[in-house]
């Protein structure tokens, strides 16, 4: 009799909870809806930086003084980004959710030797006295210039070019999750606009 009356109590205390669960479920508050009131400044300095494109770098530089003439198989990748907090909303159209934006033209933010993948393709003496070669000093030199060898070619214009068109597919897609739709615009670069110094020797 007892076994009866606790298995009846079990019963009506989960027959409570599954009325409790389905009041719940029914009466769920309604879902969140999120707005944009449209592009501004300030919105886009928080991204401060946006890194367009990876720009992968091969070449064979070779190097001689020091009494030694080496041959190196260069690998290197560098970073090409525009930099947000030069950015301005120009034109905003609230009731038609459209906006332009200019942007800075993008610069190489990183450029790196890949020392992994580099390869010592060969190292010769030219010196008559074997105690004149410095073949540490050799390769340290041409790292140093295989660095600014990958800054020089990351920063072509072809490049440039398609990290522009990447940071416009980024930001547009970005907008037009909440509704709105921009249009970029790029400042004009200088005539005498070089790649970024921002190679780490």
């Amino acid at each position: 009799m007892k076994t009866v009356i606790l298995a009846l109590g079990l019963l009506a205390v989960f027959a409570g909870i599954l009325i409790c669960l389905r009041q719940f479920c029914a009466e769920r508050p309604p879902p969140i809806v999120v707005t944009s009131q449209g592009p501004t400044i300030e919105r886009l300095e928080r991204l401060s930086t946006l890194v367009a494109s990876r720009v992968y770098v091969a070449d064979v530089l070779i190097g001689e003084g020091s009494g030694c003439r080496g041959a190196f198989l260069i690998r290197g990748d560098a970073l090409m980004a525009i930099t947000l907090n030069k950015a301005s909303v120009i034109d905003k159209d609230e009731s038609a959710n459209r906006a332009t934006i200019r942007l800075p033209p993008p610069e190489v933010l990183q450029a790196r030797v890949d020392h992994s993948r580099t390869k010592t393709w060969e190292v010769k003496t030219t010196a008559w006295i074997p105690f004149g070669t410095d073949q540490d000093a050799l390769r340290d030199e041409v790292m140093h210039q295989a660095q600014l060898m990958v800054a020089q070619a990351a920063g072509s214009k072809e490049n440039v070019e398609q990290a522009k068109r990447s940071a416009e597919a980024i930001i547009g897609a970005l907008y037009e999750h909440v509704g709105w739709t921009v249009t970029i615009v790029w400042q004009d670069a200088p005539a005498t606009q070089t790649p970024a110094e921002t190679c780490q020797r």
